[in-house]
Order: C-alpha cells, then sequence, then structure tokens
C-alpha cells in the first residue's frame, strides 16, 4: 500500500521507452474496478499513444502542457449523463476511477500525472473535439503516463501530516 503514501505526478518521462498496450489496457481495468454511484458505471477510457494526438491534446491549456513530456495517456471520459442512474454522482465516479489508475501505475512503475479537464467548459470541449468525444459524453480527465526519468521520483516523502487529523470535531 506504500504505493498510496508515496504516489505523487511525474511531469518528465523517458520518452525512448515505451509502455505495452497490454499494461495501459490494464490501467484502464483498475480504472473500472473503482466505486461507482449504484454501479452505474459511468466512465470510459481513451488510451492514446498517437504523438499528433498528444502533442494537441498539450495545447488545451497550461495545466495540460505537460503532456510534452509523454507519450502515453489516458482519457477517463463521463458517458452521457441522461444515460446514467444518479449523473450528481458521476463526477466522483471518475475521480475514484482516475485516482485508481494513478496508483495502479505508482504500483507498476509507471510514472502518472492528473491533468484536469473536468468542469472547465472550454477544457471539455476542446478535448472532445480532438477526440471525436460526442453523443453527451465529455472529457473529465487525462493522465500522462510513462517511465520516470528520474527513477527517484517516486521516492517522495509522505505528505501527511498529524495537523491534518481532529477527532469527532474540527
Amino acid at each position: 500500500m506504500d504505493e498510496i503514501l508515496y504516489r505523487r505526478s511525474i511531469r518528465k518521462y523517458d520518452l525512448t521507452r515505451n509502455i505495452p498496450y497490454d499494461k495501459l489496457y490494464e490501467l484502464c481495468k483498475y480504472g473500472e474496478a473503482a466505486p461507482s454511484a449504484k454501479n452505474q458505471r459511468s466512465r470510459e477510457y481513451i488510451i492514446v499513444d498517437d504523438k499528433e494526438l498528444i502533442d494537441k491534446l498539450a495545447l488545451v491549456a497550461k495545466g495540460t502542457m505537460i503532456l510534452n513530456e509523454c507519450n502515453h495517456l489516458i482519457v477517463v471520459v463521463g458517458k452521457n449523463p441522461n444515460t446514467i442512474s444518479r449523473p450528481e454522482m458521476q463526477p466522483q465516479d471518475l475521480s475514484a476511477a482516475t485516482e485508481n489508475i494513478l496508483i495502479a501505475a505508482a504500483k507498476m512503475n509507471i510514472g502518472s500525472c492528473w491533468c484536469g479537464i473536468y468542469p472547465l467548459e472550454d477544457r471539455i470541449k476542446s478535448v472532445n473535439e480532438i477526440l471525436n468525444i460526442s453523443d453527451g459524453k465529455f472529457a473529465f480527465s487525462i493522465i500522462a503516463l510513462g517511465y520516470p526519468l528520474n527513477e527517484d521520483d517516486f521516492k517522495d516523502k509522505n505528505k501527511f501530516s498529524d495537523e491534518l487529523v481532529f477527532h469527532n470535531r474540527g
């Protein structure tokens, strides 16, 4: 469980090393294992390894510029809210899936970084256009993936502090 405590955002990757497609696919399985309100399965995943698409996605926002430093990513996509039972809970479903992918990547010694797309309409629209996401579905997050340039990047200190925990009341 150390991956949970020491996982951190990796922003520079070794572009000479590729992640096998089956590992990227496996990361999507871990994403889908996340909790979902009323088991509504409100998510889909797009694996992207086309450098031209990645370069376009890097231009979506300042927060996505780091995509220039990776050659693999997973986009977590929300299904059309009109087709699920609890659309108000969908952001939690999608966040849980994104976090599962980040933790699983750390376990596999793959670096990752969550690039926020939702709830910023301009980002959602841009990513949807680039990846042909339609029919009411929407891009929620982009996860940059790759082998870190520096293996020590995973050795970040624990971010936890006793001052963050209260008992019974805040």
